[in-house]
Parts: structure tokens; sequence; C-alpha cells
């Protein structure tokens, strides 16, 4: 009988190292490029932030130069941002914001509660017809809320920037807010019930504590989101200078012939105007986490 050899082959322990060689080079490659597209998208995203906090400490003149550095720092553009003009337009965007957080907190914490947790017959109808006013974009709207507000002699004053978010809250905000009480048992208002109180009272010592961190993630945002408006003030009240927000007199006053502000401040104003909400997330980030995790769970 022939006895025919086995061929050769190669050690099972170098293929195995082979393959971890090859899998420890494919992860240095995939790390390194991770790292890169990172670096690179971080550099994109500060660069600007970089830009625009440099040249506020640099003077009138320096302020309109290419250079990424000043040859001296001051504050004077931020000196010159506390003037009346300037001040009285905090005071107006202040206002503003204050409102619409009130609007926000009471009016659609209200309505949500109505509809999450009082059943009257038709409140998923109530809420269907609140909900698809999100689908209509807003510059649907735009026209016929200034000619309404035209007719009522709302526009070049400050309630079209924060009264209609008292009639209702926003379908939005209602949304995130009646999605948050749906996880509330129903058990806590029915021991409530049983004791006595009434549908208000549940509202005010069970329900509103316990949506506290949507109320802050809802105030937050729409502060931001008043803070920073520039398509309402400039719709609205750009014909009265009395009640200009610090938005649109940034725009004004940069875009001005006879009276022209100077890079420097332009970029002063740009650095206070981001303030807030960098003090906002730094305060509140455990309650921003929570209002987004715990909304939209329950269908």
């Amino acid at each position: 009988m022939q006895y025919t050899p086995l061929p050769n082959k190669a050690p099972t322990s170098d293929r195995s190292k082979n393959v971890k060689a090859n899998m420890k080079r494919n992860q240095i490659i995939k790390r390194s490029l991770s790292y890169f597209f990172l670096a690179l998208f971080s550099i994109v995203m500060i660069f600007p932030v970089y830009c625009l906090l440099i040249r506020s400490f640099m003077s009138d003149t320096e302020s309109s130069t290419n250079a990424l550095w000043p040859s001296k720092f001051g504050m004077s553009s931020y000196l010159a941002f506390f003037d009346d003009y300037n001040l009285w337009y905090l005071k107006n965007t202040l206002f503003i914001c204050v409102m619409k957080i009130l609007g926000v907190c009471i009016m659609a914490s209200l309505t949500a509660y109505g509809l999450a947790k009082v059943d009257c017959g038709c409140n998923k109808l109530i809420f269907t017809l609140i909900l698809s006013t999100v689908l209509l974009p807003a510059m649907v709207t735009a026209i016929p809320q200034y000619i309404i507000y035209e007719k009522i002699n709302w526009n070049n004053s400050l309630y079209p920037l924060w009264l209609p978010i008292w009639f209702g809250g926003g379908a939005m905000n209602i949304f995130l807010i009646r999605q948050f009480i749906r996880g509330i048992p129903n058990s806590l208002c029915e021991a409530a019930t049983l004791d006595g109180a009434n549908s208000f009272t549940i509202y005010l010592r069970i329900i509103l504590p316990l949506i506290k961190p949507i109320l802050i993630y809802l105030a937050v945002t729409n502060f931001n989101a008043a803070w920073n408006d520039f398509e309402g003030p400039m719709s609205f009240i750009s014909n009265n200078q009395e009640f200009w927000t610090l938005s649109l007199s940034l725009y004004r006053r940069s875009t001005s012939v006879s009276n022209p502000m100077f890079a420097n401040q332009q970029m002063a104003i740009g650095v206070i105007m981001m303030i807030p909400g960098v003090l906002f997330f730094a305060f509140f980030q455990k309650e921003l986490m929570e209002g987004v995790a715990m909304t939209g769970l329950k269908g």
C-alpha cells in the first residue's frame, strides 16, 4: 500500500498572528481617520467662534482687517454696548423672552394636562387638530398673520412676538408636555381624586412638580429662540425703533450708512448674545437631557 504524504500547511499560530496584525492595523487606520475628521470638524466649527471672540477685543480700525490676533486687547467694544440704545433693546428682548417662557410653562402645560389626563370624549380629535398645525410651513402663515395683526393694530408693537404663545402655548410645546404627562401613572391622579382633589389641584400639586424637567427644557429652548429671533422683529417691528430687539438693532445699525457700527462692536454684541445659551446649557444640562429623553417614549 502506497502512502501519500499530506501537503505542508502553515502553522495555525502564524496564520492567527497575521490575522490579528491585520485587524490591529485596520483599527489603527480607522481610529486615525476618525481623529483626523473629528479634528477637522472641530476646527471648522470653532474657528468662526474664535474669530467672533478675538475681533471683539480689537480696536475699531484693526477689526476691519484680516488679523487673527489683536495687537492690543481692548474692552471698548463691550463698553460701547452699554449705551442707552442697546440697554433699551436689551430690555425689549428680555421682556419678550420672559413672556414667552411664562406662556409656554403656563398655557402649554395646562393644555397638555387637559389632553393627557382629563377625558372629555374628543381629546384625540383636539390633539390631532393642534398637532396638524405643525405641518404648516412658517411662510404659509406669515402673510395672514401680518394682515391680522395689522387689522388689530398689533404691528409695530411687541404683541406679535409674545402674545400669540398665550393662546394655547404652541403645538410642539403641547405635544412634548403631553407625552411627558402620559408617562405619569394614573394611580396618582386617582388617589388624589379620592382624597377630594379637583382637576386643577391635581395639576398644581402633582402634575406640575413632576413635569419640571420638560418645562425647564422648553423654557430654555423657547428663551433661546426668542433671544435669537430675527424674522419676527424684522417682520412686525422694523418700522418702530422703540421696540427693536438686540438682533434687529444689530442688523439695522451694522447696515446703516449714516451711523455705521464698527466690526468689533458687532462681534461684541454677537458674543453677548451667545452667553445666555451657554449658561443655560451649563447649569441645566441634566434637566435638558431628562426633558429630551422622557418625551415621546409613550405614544
